[in-house]
């Protein structure tokens, strides 16, 4: 269930606390929430640069001769040209006077905007060449024949009359406007109407647009065309969403770097690859300077022009022999992991090295061979671990200008890895290092560490992030624009809290195209992000096909917490779900997320067959997927196996066994972190609720009988009543539902304020304070007037629910 709150400044009516389909009222005072303007500068745009304007123009309503794309192709183009800095006005299916309309409005922007205007013109859908014209043809103008008319082409008048001729109509209209700079695209004639047979799938001449001229002596003109003159342009294949010349176009711009040239030769080569030649796109005019996106960097260092010698990373040209070395000491392409790519690296390295090769390499300073022999230090591959001599290592080799070991290195004392005290200090000004060094990996953390507001910076700053962040895009990090998407999620949250409309739609853009862009391009991460806003309807409608679709492809992708997500989703019962379960659709899943190295997916399988839902592959897979999950550290894997013992199910029941689990889970409790999967206060209560049930039901003498008044505490009664309640959770931009359950305990707080702590730590979620404090005082009022803290909400539920004849509470078992 979804829930809207309004923030009004005195006294307001809670209604979203429900039980089923019923709602409890409580009055709170919450203060007004202040609104603030914040000031977003386009990523990578110089803002020196003249004013960018566009005319965005897409038809596909043509009845008697659709196209498919045209429109879709003209919202890619709109979303990659707002991210670079331009102002568009986008135009959609307009009929002749609508275009010419907007042309005169657009005109009149750039006269008013100064003498230094970049205008932009962009058109997408049918061109017709004639007597040596382009004509763009608009909506509802009729010039097309229908499916079995006569395809003889009109004559000049109705061309004039009914179309828009793209060089007197247009271009020279941007010619007198007074832009400095212009740049002129054309999308069309993706069919020759009057030629039915040359359709998009056929490359045939004398079918496409004529030639077109910059006006001598006037601005800088650029002229890009999808295809040569007098050649048909592609609309795409079935299943495409944008046609093959708009999709490379709106790749190039986004790009750092994107000069004129850069994005003509990329568009160029990208169109003429996707249709294997048959499509060429062509350009004429000048190649004036300007760029879409800045690059960060040097083009030298991002092209790799640029290396490092021997003196000045420490590199030994002897260790490794041939022009190709297994590491780079520059470009970081992709989110680079330590521990798991260091030691696939170092693997890679022994199959024609050996490890005293390697010792002997690095003792002679080459920089790659001390990072390497780190990492053999710290997994114990070829020598005995030794986190001392990880840390030599690591710091000669990052001293020596090696990018990887100074990324390491600094993640080594950032966040304490190798059984050391963190220094986040010392850790920062490493990766600041690496990321001069052009170390993708360490832009993002900076970035990360800014956007969070980590330690290690002064204070939480967005704009400091995104500059790290498009540092990393610049180089072509192929996780730069997932990162810039997580940096526009808190731009949303934020500006959803200050109830900020304006910013929050920006944002949510913003997120949005970041994360279609990143997933384009093979990230996991970003997959799962689309997947989360189409399953929740974040800034999108609720779409569970399309999160689906989005969930497989993160784990084709190798993203264990989709695929993860995607078995929930199977296995869910709930009306949030599919409608109905699909339990060995789940277990698949399960069983991809564990190949994929999920820690937690093997407990939540073994449930399912636990629970009769689906086959078990062996007859004791269930009880090894628990044991598996608690040699790993599973604190609710060890309470999972403690009422399998309890209950005697999938084995032979054992009390003895059942308390040793219980014993293990309240031991491992000291050691889960608190936003950890295991931290949710339910798997606790259930290995208390069991050692309570062995002693006091099973009549087992307690292995520390000191426990047991604190485990009456914690339980309460064996036979109390436990209850689930439905609250609203504020997920980022997300307002959407969560179960919380309530039993009789005898601790000062109530059981929900350590379910409330467990959403905001594990899943970054937020209860509002009123449902929050509704909940303390309900239970304040059963504890002085000794009454059941569950009963009582139900009853005070109920009493507010009457007159709307809502249904029951719902009953949660002690075994929850």
């Amino acid at each position: 269930m979804l829930f809207v709150r309004k923030l009004i400044l005195f006294t307001i009516l809670l209604s979203p606390f429900v039980v089923g389909t019923s709602t409890l009222p409580f009055f709170v005072n919450i203060a007004e929430a202040q609104t603030t303007e914040e000031t977003q500068a386009s990523a990578g745009v110089n803002q020196r640069e003249p004013k960018r304007l566009a005319l965005v123009v897409g038809i596909d309503d043509y009845p008697e001769n659709p196209l498919r794309l045209p429109v879709r192709d003209a919202e890619l183009i709109t979303q990659q040209l707002e991210l670079v800095g331009f102002e568009v006005m986008l135009i959609k299916n307009p009929t002749v006077g609508a275009l010419e309309e907007a042309r005169d409005l657009f005109i009149e922007k750039i006269q008013q905007s100064g003498e230094d205007v970049t205008a932009l013109f962009f058109f997408a859908g049918h061109a017709v060449q004639f007597d040596g014209h382009n004509y763009l043809i608009p909506a509802n103008s009729n010039i097309m024949p229908a499916p079995g008319q006569s395809a003889r082409e009109p004559g000049k008048a109705v061309f004039r009359d009914r179309a828009v001729d793209a060089q007197r109509g247009i271009l020279d209209y941007l010619n007198e406007s007074g832009a400095s700079q212009i740049i002129f695209v054309l999308d069309a004639c993706r069919v020759n109407p009057f030629n039915p047979q040359h359709r998009a799938t056929i490359n045939v001449e004398g079918n496409g647009l004529a030639a077109m001229n910059a006006e001598p002596g006037g601005p800088d003109t650029f002229i890009l065309f999808a295809a040569e003159p007098t050649r048909v342009a592609f609309d795409g294949v079935d299943n495409a969403s944008n046609s093959p010349f708009t999709q490379a176009f709106a790749n190039a711009i986004s790009k750092p770097g994107s000069t004129l040239e850069a994005v003509y030769r990329q568009v160029y080569d990208q169109v003429k690859e996707t249709t294997e030649g048959r499509q060429r796109p062509y350009q004429e005019g000048v190649l004036f300077r300007f760029t879409f996106r800045e690059a960060e960097v040097s083009p030298e260092l991002a092209s790799g022009q640029i290396s490092f010698t021997s003196g000045e990373a420490g590199v030994s040209p002897e260790f490794v022999s041939g022009q190709t070395r297994l590491l780079e000491t520059g470009l970081e392409r992709r989110q680079y992991d330590v521990i798991r790519d260091g030691a696939d690296l170092l693997k890679q390295v022994l199959e024609t090295k050996s490890i005293n090769e390697i010792q002997k390499a690095a003792e002679a300073g080459d920089s790659e061979s001390q990072y390497l022999l780190a990492i053999a230090y710290h997994v114990g591959q070829g020598v005995a671990t030794d986190p001392k001599l990880t840390a030599y290592w690591l710091r000669r080799s990052a001293t020596r200008g090696f990018s990887r070991a100074q990324f390491a290195y600094g993640q080594r004392l950032y966040w304490g890895w190798g059984e050391i005290e963190p220094n986040k200090a010392e850790g920062f000004d490493w990766w600041l290092v690496a990321a001069e060094n052009a170390n993708g990996s360490a832009m993002l953390e900076i970035g990360d560490t800014y956007r969070l507001g980590r330690e290690g910076v002064p204070n939480q700053d967005f704009t400091q992030a995104e500059k790290y962040y498009n540092q990393a895009l610049s180089i072509g990090h192929l996780e730069a624009e997932t990162h810039l998407g997580h940096l526009y999620g808190m731009k949303a949250t934020t500006a959803k809290k200050q109830g900020d409309t304006d910013a929050f739609e920006q944002a949510s853009k913003k997120k949005l195209v970041y994360y279609q862009n990143a997933a384009d391009k093979g990230s996991s991460v970003a997959m799962y992000e689309l997947a989360y806003m189409y399953r929740y309807g974040d800034y999108v409608e609720v779409d569970l096909p399309k999160a689906i679709q989005w969930y497989k492809k993160s784990t084709t992708a190798g993203n264990s917490t989709a695929a993860e997500e995607l078995a929930n989703l199977y296995a869910d019962e709930s009306k949030t779900g599919l409608g109905e379960p699909q339990p060995e659709e789940a277990a698949k899943y399960f069983r991809i997320a564990l190949e994929l190295g999920s820690e937690t997916a093997g407990v939540a399988l073994a449930d399912l067959i636990k629970k009769g839902k689906v086959t078990s592959k062996t007859p004791d897979e269930a009880l090894n997927l628990y044991e598996q999950a608690l040699a790993n550290g599973s604190l609710r894997a060890a309470s999972s196996l403690s009422e399998v013992y309890l209950k005697g199910e999938l084995v032979e029941k054992d009390l003895k066994k059942a308390e040793q689990y219980a014993l293990m889970a309240l031991e491992l409790l000291a050691m889960t972190e608190p936003d950890s999967e295991d931290a949710w206060p339910l798997y606790i209560r259930l290995a208390a609720y069991n050692l309570l049930k062995l002693y006091q039901e099973e009549g087992l003498q307690p292995a520390k009988p000191e426990l047991v008044n604190k485990l009456v505490a914690q339980v309460g009664p064996l036979d109390g009543p436990m209850k689930r309640f439905t609250v609203p959770v504020a997920c980022g931009a997300v307002t959407s539902s969560f179960h919380v359950y309530t039993w009789d305990w005898e601790l000062d707080e109530p059981p929900t304020d350590a379910q409330f702590n467990w959403v905001k730590e594990a899943r970054g979620c937020e209860v509002p304070t009123d449902v929050i404090e509704s909940f303390q005082k309900l239970y304040k009022i059963a504890r002085e007037n000794n009454v059941s803290f569950s009963e009582l909400t139900v009853y005070a539920l109920g009493q507010a629910s009457k007159k709307k004849g809502a249904s029951e509470e719902e009953e949660a078992g002690n075994e929850q």
